[in-house]
């Protein structure tokens, strides 16, 4: 192969020219994706805002209006409840808000991530939970499942900091044939108003959506367990990161 002035071109040369041309086409792909993702992403963060909180806080007003006029103890403090899960889905819209403005970036092993929830609940908490992992957390599970253990995570130390009065909570992960999320606090113990809770719900859904279940019970020294376990299989993708 010769070049535009009649001198010999070695294969080499060639196929580095090439490499470079398609190396930079990449480049470009991907910083055209990123450019629709975070376009994309910047728009479900409006309409979160502007839509879906405005809706769930002007619900949080309504009820606030209704209790004033509630004479029964009871009554009034149900819809009290309901009024601070109201709260508390807000709060964490406005966290997915903020995530969704954030740059993507490389994901964290599994194992820090689960330490910045605990270190996060801290101040909702008081306190900050122990923390211990067996198994190989970070090479067994895949990325979605990972993601719904952060979520469940987070959802099931909110429920103890507004529900247990607990002085001390202890998180647990277990992955071999199973994933096994346990939280354990030595609070109040089960309260019939707080397993029924929308958060209690969104845990339970997150482990049938993956083949798993989901429990809250009791412990005999006092205060409860919750238990979060998802299937793993040997077909299960590792994580990437």
């Amino acid at each position: 192969m010769r070049d535009a002035d009649g001198a010999l071109i070695g294969f080499a040369t060639v196929a580095r020219d090439i490499t470079h041309q398609v190396a930079a086409q990449a480049e470009l792909a991907a910083a055209r994706a990123d450019r629709e993702v975070m376009a994309e992403r910047d728009r479900i963060a409006r309409d979160l805002h502007d839509m879906v909180i405005q809706r769930v806080f002007g619900a949080g007003l309504a009820l606030q209006s209704v209790t004033a006029r509630i004479t029964r103890p009871d009554f009034a403090a149900r819809i009290h409840t309901v009024i601070e899960e109201l709260d508390a889905t807000i709060r964490e819209l406005r966290g997915t808000i903020f995530e969704l403005g954030q740059p993507a970036q490389k994901a964290a092993s599994l194992r820090a991530q689960v330490l910045d929830e605990a270190a996060t609940a801290r101040g909702r908490l008081g306190f900050a939970p122990a923390v211990v992992f067996d198994g190989p957390v970070d090479a067994a599970l895949p990325d979605t499942t990972a993601s719904h253990l952060l979520a469940a995570l987070r959802e099931a130390l909110s429920n103890v900091a507004r529900h247990a009065h607990a002085s001390a909570v202890r998180v647990a992960v277990h992955a071999g044939d199973e994933l096994l999320l346990e939280v354990t606090d030595n609070g109040r113990g089960i309260d019939p108003a707080v397993t029924r809770s929308s958060g209690l719900t969104n845990l339970r859904r997150r482990a049938e959506k993956l083949g798993g279940t989901f429990e809250v019970v009791g412990r005999p020294e006092g205060g409860t367990c919750l238990r979060w376990r998802i299937p793993l299989t040997a077909e299960s993708p590792a994580r990437t990161s």
